[in-house]
């Protein structure tokens, strides 16, 4: 059976909408219930994201016969199904639970709201079809579930530390990039700092700049650092989104 995706379709609404659907669902149940329960429904949604990622290396791997940057999940929204999953087992992780709020949630609902790359596959239907979508979509909801439950709480010291970590990942993307480019021939493209996802804004980001070559490394200098701004703004936004959950009205 084959299927293929359509943006602004009936289907891509109901992909933006359902996350949040599933996640009032699961509030509204555990709400009242104790931390346990709380933290057994994020456990077994972690561990549903990290089985659906893992299914999807698996077919990668073998449709492409070997390995390649597909494979090795270091794209933000790939181990934001282990961040996730590190904070419902350990609400004390507290830097993870700021990555995983602030980049990985903005992140995934990226990707289901600018879905065109899912217009580029044959067949949605299967396995690695099948994972961006429910795969996205569960990043959503988790990261929306956690904070609802508390156990995502970020403060300012949590947020520069998170600052610290992320950028040590987005400038290792720029060489990760590079050499895997020359290492498996493939496009690699972690945290889209070698170029943009077609069909998003960060095109026009990348079009006010050129491309450089240093020591090997080919890289926009411009849309690197207007990329950076971009993702420190909207983190920074995701973090004062955070703080809501936690005003107390009297």
């Amino acid at each position: 059976m084959n299927a293929q995706f359509e943006m602004w379709s009936y289907f891509h609404y109901f992909m933006i909408v359902f996350p949040f659907i599933l996640t009032i669902i699961l509030y509204l149940y555990v709400r009242k219930k104790s931390y346990s329960v709380k933290r057994n429904i994020a456990l077994l949604m972690g561990i549903i994201m990290v089985i659906i990622l893992a299914l999807r290396q698996i077919y990668i791997f073998n449709k492409d016969g070997g390995l390649s940057p597909e494979v090795i999940p270091f794209q933000v929204c790939h181990f934001a199904n282990f961040t996730m999953l590190l904070v419902a087992i350990n609400k004390r992780y507290r830097v993870i639970g700021a990555i995983s709020w602030c980049l990985n949630f903005p992140a995934g609902l990226a990707s289901v709201i600018f879905a065109d790359g899912l217009e580029n596959y044959s067949n949605v239907l299967n396995m690695q079809g099948i994972a961006y979508i429910l795969g996205h979509m569960l990043i959503v909801s988790m990261g929306l579930y956690l904070l609802l439950t508390k156990m995502i709480k970020i403060n300012l010291k949590t947020l520069f530390k998170m600052y610290k970590v992320v950028t040590v990942l987005f400038l290792a993307s720029v060489l990760i990039n590079n050499w895997f480019i020359k290492i498996f021939n493939e496009k690699s493209n972690y945290f889209y700092t070698y170029t943009p996802e077609k069909g998003t804004p960060l095109e026009d980001l990348f079009n006010l700049g050129l491309n450089y070559e240093l020591l090997g490394i080919t890289f926009n200098p411009i849309y690197l650092l207007l990329l950076a701004g971009v993702g420190f703004i909207l983190t920074f936004i995701m973090f004062l989104i955070s703080k809501i959950r936690y005003i107390r009205f009297e």
